[in-house]
């Protein structure tokens, strides 16, 4: 239906991506603004996209022209897209129509460049740069893995008008991207993210084999699989220790960072790094035999220890109770994925599109509360489920699949379900190179409702609350 539309509307230039007139552009958004959910949006002085999910799960990709360095906003109709709008005016000078929010996202005003990715960057005058204002709580500060500041007003002993930054964060990461190989590309990929060096890699491969219509042996996929289960648990064991910490639960922690400890060792006695940097390769078949005994050992090793943290867990649930509460309505309209997703009643999980997805070991039901509690509970049961999920890949190791090969287009859009939500990547080849590539880090929607979410919080727990939600800004300031 919706797909009918682009195609009438625009030229069709990849598997799942149209270009429309400026017109189509805003009519589309108009008409579908219930029927789809905006995952991302990204602009530079071409083009600007807006990367939907529709029914089924089939994703789209739509662009308009970039007109006089102006397009119609996207946030007007989604607001999701407001980081997005706001990072390409920072990198690129594009400005947005009728936006929720213009002001800077990555520029901190010591930029020496404005617009440093536009093809005709103006040098800033010194004292021209405008500083972002101070957090109440600096990047430095939080207990959150990265560079996250707050901003609030204090009112009636609560957070009142809150603000997020991730400009401290901003790294340059697309600049560098642009004109490298795949191969060449492949290392800073692989270490955008903390929360996702198995997550990120492979959505960029999967990208690039879609781009270039490339089929994998049926073991690698397999491979890829294990690792991104063994990822989800060492992130899952990693978020439930942090809450446990700022909770008061020092046991909890304790034995949350011992079994991730184990799990580490556990990659190390099998030849790969204690958190799975550089497992995933462009070529595959790589290891690909000895990951059956690694995966039997990560069962083995961790199944008692998760009893253990489950059965303690049970003891200091109450603490959790109402922090950070996420409102379903608040998941669906700003399509958060992962746990938070999840927790929150929008049970959406990427996996179930993966060819070689093992869906009976997939039984881990999302819940609908919402705050800190649901989280953790939904991170016990999937990690229960990711020991499930890894035996029953061992047991039909490198079974055939009968997906069809799509057509080259040099033009990719990969995605991977890693453990805080699902990572996305579109590429664009030229002669080899990357032409154009953007990136969807699974915070990027949730840093346009964080101030929601965190609204009517006490100071004191805010750790707690950052904490519980898994926050990574490094996939954002980018």
């Amino acid at each position: 239906m919706m797909e009918e539309s682009a195609l009438f509307e625009g030229e069709r230039v990849g598997l799942f991506h149209y270009r429309v007139t400026a017109e189509g552009w805003q009519s589309l958004l108009q008409q579908n603004v219930r029927t789809m959910a905006l995952l991302a949006f990204w602009a530079d002085e071409e083009w600007a996209t807006a990367l939907f999910l529709l029914k089924g799960e089939q994703p789209l990709l739509l662009s308009t022209a970039v007109v006089q360095g102006r397009y119609q906003a996207v946030s007007h109709y989604f607001p999701a897209a407001q980081w997005g709008e706001r990072i390409a005016r920072d990198l690129w000078g594009v400005e947005a129509w009728s936006a929720l929010d213009d002001s800077p996202a990555l520029d901190d005003g010591s930029w020496s460049l404005t617009a440093p990715l536009s093809a005709n960057p103006l040098p800033v005058s010194e004292g021209g740069g405008q500083p972002l204002p101070r957090c109440k709580v600096e990047p430095s500060r939080t207990s959150v893995p990265g560079l996250l500041g707050v901003d609030y007003v204090l009112a009636e002993g609560v957070m009142q008008q809150v603000d997020v930054q991730i400009s401290a964060g901003h790294r340059g990461v697309l600049s560098r991207l642009i004109g490298l190989t795949p191969q060449e590309a492949m290392p800073l990929v692989a270490r955008i993210s903390a929360s996702g060096f198995v997550a990120h890699p492979l959505a960029f491969v999967r990208a690039l084999e879609q781009a270039e219509s490339r089929r994998i042996d049926p073991r690698e996929r397999d491979r890829r699989l294990i690792l991104l289960e063994v990822e989800r648990l060492g992130l899952h064991l990693f978020d439930m220790a942090q809450t446990a910490h700022q909770a008061g639960a020092g046991l909890l922690a304790s034995l949350c960072d011992h079994a991730r400890e184990c799990l580490a060792k556990r990659c190390m006695d099998h030849g790969l790094s204690r958190r799975l940097t550089d497992s995933i390769s462009l070529e595959g078949l790589s290891g690909v035999e000895a990951i059956i005994p690694f995966a039997q050992a990560v069962v083995q090793g961790l199944a008692p220890r998760l009893e253990q943290i489950k059965q303690l867990a049970r003891l200091f649930e109450g603490r959790l109770k109402n922090v950070a509460t996420v409102p379903t309505d608040l998941a669906w309209d700003y399509a958060l994925g992962g746990v938070t997703g999840r927790a929150s009643g929008r049970y959406l999980d990427m996996r179930y599109m993966d060819e070689g997805v093992r869906p009976q070991a997939m039984k881990s039901a999302g819940r609908h509360e919402g705050d800190a509690w649901a989280r953790n509970r939904q991170r016990l049961a999937e990690s229960e489920e990711s020991l499930r999920i890894l035996e029953c890949i061992t047991a039909g190791y490198g079974q055939e699949s009968d997906q069809q090969a799509v057509p080259r287009t040099d033009e990719g859009l990969g995605v991977a379900e890693g453990a805080r939500g699902d990572v996305w990547y579109h590429v664009v080849l030229k002669e080899g190179r990357l032409a154009n590539v953007q990136i969807r880090d699974p915070l990027m929607p949730l840093l346009a409702v964080l101030g929601a979410v965190l609204e009517g919080q006490e100071p004191e727990g805010l750790s707690l609350a950052l904490v519980s939600l898994g926050l990574s800004p490094a996939g954002v300031a980018l």
